[in-house]
Formats: structure tokens, sequence, C-alpha cells
């Protein structure tokens, strides 16, 4: 079985180099993401994500850098809605508005569900996005709609494999904005600290874009460290 997970990751890289001058962009990109979950108490945790985009590897043309910071409250074990604000500089060049910077205020709230399919971890989140755009005409106001599924199929006891999908909608209009798939090989180094490697196709309505995906997923728990 394992011996599969593994042809199949290398098949989808081996794929992707020789897609690549048939999609959205000549060249392989990049997506760099790190990621901070902090429990303070039983109720409430802090969290924070820091994501580039790039248009080539390893980090030349930069498509997106954002930065989010935000807490939940945590209804039960499997449950948590939270709150938090974002800050971006997106190049949307490549859409209809043809503009290289756009600057972006976003103001979220969201609502996460954890549960176990055998040793099978899945993750369903749903996010509401309040996305003020400043182009370098006019400033717009739109509101997003995001669902994500996310699983993590264990390999042992430091490898995993990761996988998820996540759909965008703009709520204005309803409409189709962008379409987020990831499949990678995951290392856990210890309890606190995992990383992610692997594919990440990223679909817009008029192009997509194939990335090599490096993500740093960093995990703390504050309330253990009070009752030492």
């Amino acid at each position: 079985m394992k011996n599969y997970i593994y042809i199949f990751i290398i098949a989808i890289f081996t794929q992707t180099q020789l897609q690549a001058q048939n999609t959205g962009e000549s060249k392989l990109g990049s997506w760099y993401e790190i990621t901070s979950s902090n429990r303070v108490s039983d109720k409430y945790s802090l969290f924070g994500s820091l994501t580039s985009w790039n248009y080539e590897l390893p980090a030349e043309k930069t498509h997106l850098l954002l930065g989010i910071v935000g807490a939940n409250y945590h209804l039960n074990t499997k449950t948590s809605i939270g709150i938090g604000y974002a800050y971006g500089d997106i190049d949307s060049s490549f859409e209809v508005n043809n503009t290289p910077h756009t600057k972006e205020h976003r103001i979220l709230e969201q609502l996460v569900f954890n549960h176990k399919l055998n040793k099978i971890k899945l993750s369903q989140r749903f996010r509401l996005e309040q996305r003020f755009l400043e182009y370098e005409t006019e400033n717009i106001l739109k509101h997003r709609l995001r669902y994500r599924f996310k699983g993590k199929i264990p390999i042992n006891n430091t490898l995993f494999v990761s996988i998820y999908d996540e759909i965008h909608f703009y709520l204005n209009q309803f409409d189709f904005q962008q379409n987020r798939v990831f499949v990678g090989l995951g290392f856990s180094f210890d309890k606190n600290i995992k990383a992610e490697f692997g594919y990440a196709r990223h679909s817009f309505k008029t192009k997509s874009f194939n990335r090599l995906s490096v993500q740093l997923n960093l995990k703390f728990d504050f309330r253990k460290e009070k009752k030492q």
C-alpha cells in the first residue's frame, strides 16, 4: 500500500512537469505557507499563517503575499468557531482587471469540524470572508464563501499523506471564484512541528497554475506548560 502511495505522488509531479506548458503559466510555481495554532485555554486558541504564492520557482514573480491572525472558541473537542483578520498584496494581472498590485484587508469568520474515520483524520472548514479590495481606481467590498475538506492518512508514526480540496464562491453575485487541490507527503518532526511537501493545483475562472507546495505547521498547547 505504501509503495502505491509513493508511486502515485511521483506520477503527479512527473505529469505536472510535462503538462506545465499547457496550463495557465509556462513554468511550475511555488506555494509556501507557515501556519500556527496555539491553545491558550480549554475554550480558546490563537491561529495565524503567512502565505506566499509565486508564478515561478523558487520564489519569482509573486502572485500573493498574505498574513492572517485570529482566534477560535472551541465548542467541544471536535468543533470550533473563529474570527480573524488578514492583510495581503495580490497580483491579479492575469485576470480581466489586469492589476499587478491589489491591496486587501479581510475579515473572516469560520466554523471547523474535526473527526476521524478509523485512523484517518478528517477536517471540514466553512469560512465567510469580507474582502476590502483596494484597486488603482476604486475600492470594492466582496463577500466570499469557502469550503475546505482535508484528510490526513498515516503511513507510520512519522510519515503521512495529506490531501485537501477547497472551493471558493463569491456571494455578491453567486459565482465560482477559485479552487485549490493539494496532495502531498507529510513528516512529523515531533508533536508540535509538522511539514508537508506536495503538489497544488490552483484553478481560477480564466487560468490554472501548477505549484510545488511546502508547508510548515506549528501547533502548541500552552495549557500544559502552565500546569508544570
